[in-house]
């Protein structure tokens, strides 16, 4: 990701912490995203992945 997808995650990371919507997926990979971690969302390949 580029600074700008970055920025952009941070933003709403930010928006969703002030209406203490820290509860959701989609909140924790914003966190993660902004903080520089690793996305927390699997790839495609681990979403098809044959559960055997």
């Amino acid at each position: 990701m580029d600074k700008t997808e970055i920025n952009n995650w941070k933003s709403i990371a930010e928006s969703m912490e002030a209406k203490g919507e820290t509860e959701s997926w989609f909140y924790l990979r914003a966190r993660a995203i902004a903080d520089g971690k690793p996305d927390p969302m699997p790839n495609i390949s681990e979403l098809l992945a044959d559960p055997a």
